[in-house]
């Protein structure tokens, strides 16, 4: 009995018959093409678009970003804008609906008495007086940038009316405001800082790994000294030391270049080593050879 053939039909797609030629190529496809011919940053620009929660994260964080540029148009209050007859007044709910019918976003008024028994205030609210809310309208009067005057909000309460979200503090002034005014404040310092960091970080590493002998030592010798001390006493330390004459910018900008100060000595480490390794490569003595100059050749 012969054994049964082995069928080799399937090895086609496999196989090629062709006769073997050395020096053939496969030509590339346009995506392959695009992909070996693309930079870096935009290589790590399709990675991070793959990357579904990071897209999200940014997303979120560019809203935010964008928001810091027009807080005063968002806020409905000015930050400092006091409200006498409504000290710690409780935050006041949105609704939609009145008695069973739609009428748009809205908050009911308030009545503020004084409670002799428990000889505190007590907010209550007045659910025959719903006050619409404004959108797109005119409200507290500032300084648009600290230069242009405006009174434009995105929202804004009724007319002779209150809109408090968030409720009041001590001297009745809107906390929701204040809460988006200080996040321009929370969000700027970190940007700023790390911008003050990483340029500074890039500078000195960059001179570290590319010159080498006393360069090196000198800049090594500096890396160490800021870490050597604690940074929370010395942030603590720096931000006392700033005359209280200044007025608030100056404070602000000082708190940022303090962080920027501080942080940058671990980056100027990894960007130190990185040079250190890649200024012996081929490209890098290549570079050299053309003439290019070492700042091109450490920015490259």
């Amino acid at each position: 009995m012969n054994p049964p053939r082995r069928r080799t039909d399937h090895l086609e797609h496999y196989v090629n018959r062709a006769p073997w030629d050395p020096y053939h190529t496969e030509p590339l496809t346009a995506k392959q093409e695009s992909y070996y011919l693309a930079s870096q940053w935009r290589i790590m620009w399709w990675k991070l678009r793959r990357h579904k929660l990071a897209m999200i994260s940014g997303a979120v964080l560019a809203f935010f970003y964008l928001s810091v540029l027009c807080v005063e148009i968002i806020a409905p209050y000015q930050q400092d804008t006091p409200h006498n007859a409504q000290i710690y007044t409780p935050p006041q709910q949105l609704r939609f609906f009145h008695n069973g019918e739609f009428i748009g976003p809205f908050v009911y008024g308030t009545r503020t008495e004084f409670d002799l028994q428990q000889r505190e205030m007590i907010t209550t609210e007045d659910t025959e007086d719903p006050q619409r809310v404004r959108f797109f309208c005119s409200g507290d009067p500032y300084m648009f940038w600290s230069v242009i005057p405006m009174d434009f909000h995105l929202f804004c309460p009724a007319e002779g009316g209150t809109l408090f979200l968030l409720g009041t503090d001590q001297l009745g002034r809107d906390v929701l405001s204040r809460m988006i005014y200080a996040g321009r404040v929370s969000l700027t310092i970190g940007l700023v800082g790390v911008t003050v960091s990483f340029a500074l970080g890039l500078l000195m590493g960059g001179l570290a790994g590319y010159y080498g002998g006393w360069v090196d030592n000198v800049i090594n010798r500096i890396i160490e000294v800021f870490q050597s001390f604690p940074q929370l006493p010395l942030w603590m330390a720096l931000s006392a030391a700033l005359p209280p004459t200044w007025s608030p910018l100056l404070i602000y900008f000082g708190i940022t270049i303090i962080l920027g100060l501080v942080d940058w000595t671990g980056l100027a480490r990894a960007v130190r080593s990185k040079l250190l390794s890649l200024r012996e490569e081929d490209f890098a003595t290549a570079a050299h050879l053309m003439g290019a100059s070492p700042g091109r050749v450490v920015r490259r």
